[in-house]
């Protein structure tokens, strides 16, 4: 015999069904059969079956069984799996083997795992039986052992030659051997060899033949049948799997690549801690994020690290994976790779026949002192999660190497953005290869990354970039990568076609506008032929061929709208790819809003004044300021689509300007913009968690993470946070109570600032009422009477009480700069009209529900009527607050012709009580 024993033995459970769940059910009570009978040949009962399942795992089985001659109970748990059982199923089983051992002391313990156990759960088990007579483990050579025992397996009738992979094959036809044939040389699989103490009858062979994990598709043979010197055929090439590396980028900004080392930027604190993996030899590492946030880049990263330690990295791209001998395949070039640049040495006596043989072939070579370890790392590894069986191959291959000798690592990187994780992909196999694995999460670049960037492109097109348009790259790409990388490009290309910044700055920096311009081009052939790939990518170049000529196609891969994986086709991007698939692009504006609505108000008023359309110095003059402030104010709307960007000048659109309500007009193009903004999706989240309000202060705290690629002080987030919810404020999506915001009802703008018109010189928001209405009253009364009551704040002398007046509505600033009465009515002769009064009232939020409370009970107190404003406008306020408010509301409600009373004080019994001087006391 030359049977190389590269791999343990292994149990075959081959069951035939027309569904795969039959195929699970039937190769469960297969498997239930055959250790019952296996159990039978011990001595032992008919077992009963406690529990049967057939997971993603493999089979698990537990039974019960009593010995014929000693009549001891015994039970017996089973698992028959793809790879190594682990210890916390042995102690598991353990445990339930004490808890049985309560009733019956003599209670015998079986625990089958197969193909074997790990190495830490090989130890715990032997440390078990040597203190427990009555605990048994079995692996798969154990199975095979005590079945030749008993004759059921038997040798083979002839010299196979050069072989690998034994295996006992369990069906219903029978039980039988197998051995996979190698091939001399490059000691891969030829055929199955199979032979049992009867011919082995066609449906087991057909099974044997369509068992991609053990024979990867192999034909299988019956020696004992079949003429000894039948020559195997070596498989063709087009049988070989196409195994596709990852390349990198040549320059800074070409975004179809990832970026290759030399162009790598930061990272620090994960190169770091990738150097400190390595060094620790780990076994397995997994690379997470999201579509275009560098992922691949690092990856390549990697590689440079290994062989800077004298290793050997071998970066695949997975999306030519495909169930069979691809990882056997991978496995052996990556090793034969290894062994040309003296980084190890293989054995004679290699396999690379299934994965079990190949793990085992790399972990026995001889490896180069004070080198490094060699790294297979498997890229763009989501699109294997769309195949449950090659999932599960990968899956046995992250258990399987952290059981292996020598310095192999291997590495994956997947995206977590996918939608259906749960129901669309074998998730529970995803997370087993995370269990198993150190994970690194990549974040988006940070700050300093993109002005690293921000520079290399200055160095490229030769000139400064434009502060807004600077601002502009660093806010909306968010950090990450491949916008920024994509902007980038855009811009050098239009740059050099002789485009200027501010046009540029126009009319490209919308991702989504790029993208229809790249499909702009096309024709619609060619769009129908981009969408098909975007819909089944990765999908085989002869596939789209069928739906497309071959000049449509290699004008995509011309435009680099589409790239070439080995034989199979896909979008230069997974973003991209989106896009084509839904409509639209899955990114959020990132701009930053610095200036408040109010401020920005000053410059629309002197637009508007103009018709619609001025100059930057006319405004700065009118404004009493320099350019530079008026260029900062128009930033606001331009990012937020109210006004046209125009160098030197400030315009309103055609639809704007011309609209029936302008104020609305704006509102609603403000709130279209601020609700596909991440800053509004933050504060949103934010809400929703805190009950539907927040702080600014809180809100601020959550900034920096919505933006990573900016950097400030937490005092400038302050402002930032401030002046977004103020734009949220005008737009109608949130209302404000001092410095907490919360969502406002859908629709509702009756609380939301005006930017048009003419604005006082006093913030009036919040609640009303805010003073006694004292002072209010008889400023109204002098206003009223004709008495101009100046603007400027200087003059006003009674900021509070006109604050309350502008709050009801009583009062407005007029374009000559004094107030005047909006009502009339409200006061007529020098008296105050008090039903008047009280409609005006009762228009502010809360305060009809007060103005009733106070009807029913005129002795409501204070706290009570403050209480019912407070709940009104969705507010926390302190006691104090609350009382004063209900305070101020009552002494209106008087004035509008409300009956209050004070409720006297109760004594101890609750009877009013009256509060008498005892004269008594006084006569000592």
């Amino acid at each position: 015999m030359n049977i190389i024993q590269v791999s343990d033995p292994r149990v075959l459970i081959l069951a035939e069904g027309d569904s795969p769940g039959a195929v699970s059910h039937a190769a469960g009570h297969l498997f239930e059969d055959f250790v019952g009978r296996l159990l039978e040949r011990y001595g032992y009962s008919e077992p009963r079956t406690d529990n049967l399942r057939v997971t993603a795992r493999g089979i698990e089985l537990d039974l019960q069984v009593r010995h014929k001659l000693t009549g001891h109970p015994a039970i017996v748990e089973c698992k028959a799996y793809s790879n190594a059982v682990a210890a916390e199923q042995v102690a598991a089983f353990y445990g339930k083997l004490s808890v049985a051992r309560f009733n019956e002391p003599d209670t015998q313990g079986f625990f089958v795992a197969l193909p074997r156990l790990t190495g830490e759960a090989t130890e715990q088990s032997k440390h078990i039986m040597n203190r427990d007579l009555r605990f048994k483990s079995l692996i798969a050579q154990d199975v095979v052992d005590a079945l030749t025992e008993l004759g059921v397996v038997v040798p083979p009738p002839r010299d196979l030659g050069v072989t690998s992979d034994p295996a006992v094959v369990v069906s219903e036809h029978g039980v039988y051997s197998a051995v996979i044939e190698l091939e001399p040389l490059q000691r891969t699989g030829l055929r199955v060899l199979a032979w049992g103490t009867q011919p082995v009858p066609d449906p087991v062979k057909k099974l044997l033949t369509a068992h991609q994990d053990y024979g990867g598709g192999l034909p299988v043979h019956d020696v004992a049948s079949e003429f000894a010197s039948v020559a195997a055929r070596p498989r063709s090439a087009d049988a070989e799997p196409l195994i596709v590396t990852v390349a990198g980028s040549t320059e800074d900004f070409e975004y179809q690549l990832p970026a290759s080392p030399r162009f790598f930027i930061g990272r620090q604190n994960l190169v770091a801690e990738l150097s400190s993996l390595i060094d620790q030899r780990t076994r397995v590492i997994v690379l997470n994020a999201q579509s275009g946030w560098g992922k691949s880049s690092l990856a390549l990263k990697l590689r440079q690290l290994v062989e800077d330690l004298k290793g050997h990295a071998m970066i695949v791209d997975s999306r030519t994976a495909s169930p069979g001998n691809y990882l056997t395949a991978v496995l052996r070039r990556a090793a034969l790779e290894s062994q040309s640049g003296g980084l190890l040495k293989l054995r004679g006596e290699n396999s690379w026949a299934t994965l079990g043989s190949s793990l085992r072939s790399i972990s026995s070579a001889e490896w180069a002192e004070e080198r490094g370890p060699l790294v297979v790392f498997f890229d763009q590894f989501e699109n294997v999660f769309r195949d449950a069986v090659l999932t599960r191959d990968f899956r046995d291959l992250a258990l399987g190497v952290r059981e292996t000798a020598g310095r192999l690592i291997i590495g994956f990187a997947w995206k977590t953005d996918l939608v259906g994780w749960t129901e669309g992909h074998p998730y529970q196999l995803r997370d087993e290869i995370r269990a198993n694995a150190n994970v690194l999460t990549l974040a988006p670049l940070g700050a300093r990354e993109v002005e690293t960037l921000l520079r290399r492109l200055e160095k490229r097109i030769g000139q400064k970039l434009l502060p807004d348009l600077r601002q502009r790259l660093r806010e909306y790409s968010g950090g990450l990568p491949w916008l920024v990388k994509k902007l980038a490009s855009h811009l050098i290309r239009e740059i050099d076609s002789g485009a200027t910044q501010e046009r540029l700055l126009a009319d490209a920096l919308n991702v989504q506008n790029l993208f229809e311009a790249d499909l702009a081009e096309l024709q619609p052939t060619e769009q129908e032929a981009l969408r098909f790939v975007a819909r089944f990518a990765p999908v085989a170049a002869s596939e789209v061929m069928e739906r497309a000529s071959a000049p449509i196609v290699q004008s995509l891969i011309d435009r680099r709208l589409i790239v070439q994986v080995g034989e199979r086709l896909d979008t230069y991007w997974d973003i991209f790819r989106d896009f084509l698939t839904t409509g639209r692009v899955p990114i959020e504006d990132s701009y930053i809003l610095r200036q408040s609505p109010r401020a920005v108000a000053r410059l629309l008023a002197a637009v508007a004044e103009r018709d619609g359309d001025a100059g930057v110095p006319e405004v700065a003059e009118a404004l009493n300021t320099s350019e530079n402030a008026i260029f900062n104010l128009a930033r606001e709307l331009r990012l937020l689509g109210v006004t046209a960007y125009e160098p030197n000048r400030v315009r309103f659109p055609e639809d704007l300007w011309n609209a029936a309500d302008r104020e609305n007009a704006v509102r609603r193009r403000v709130a279209t913009a601020l609700r596909r903004h991440r800053a509004f999706s933050a504060f949103v989240r934010l809400a929703e968690r805190a009950d539907s309000s927040l702080s600014f202060a809180e809100y601020a705290r959550e900034l920096p993470s919505t933006f990573p690629a900016v950097s400030v002080a937490a005092t400038t987030w302050l402002v930032y946070a401030r002046a977004f919810v103020l734009w949220f404020e005008y737009a109608g999506l949130v209302t404000t109570i001092g410095q907490v915001a919360m969502l406002a009802a859908e629709g509702d703008h009756s609380e939301a600032p005006k930017m048009f018109g003419v604005r006082p010189p006093i913030r009036t928001r919040g609640v009303f009422p805010q003073r006694p209405p004292g002072p209010s009253i008889a400023l109204l009364r002098r206003i009223a009477s004709g008495c101009q009551v100046g603007g400027k704040p200087t003059e006003l002398g009674r900021t509070d009480a006109l604050r309350d007046l502008l709050l009801l509505g009583a009062v407005e600033f007029t374009a000559e700069g004094s107030f005047r009465l909006v009502r009339p009515e409200l006061i007529r002769d020098g008296e105050l009209d008090q039903s008047c009064l009280r409609t005006m009232i009762e228009a502010k939020k809360g305060c009809k529900a007060a103005l009733e409370l106070i009807e029913e009970d005129s002795a409501a107190n204070p706290a009570t009527v403050g209480e019912v404003i407070c709940k009104a406008h969705g507010a926390e306020w302190a006691s104090g607050t609350v009382h004063s408010t209900g305070k101020h509301l009552r002494a209106w409600a008087r004035l509008a012709g409300i009956r209050t009373r004070s409720r006297p004080p109760r004594g101890d019994d609750g009877s009013a009580s009256s509060l008498q001087l005892d004269f008594n006391s006084l006569q000592d």
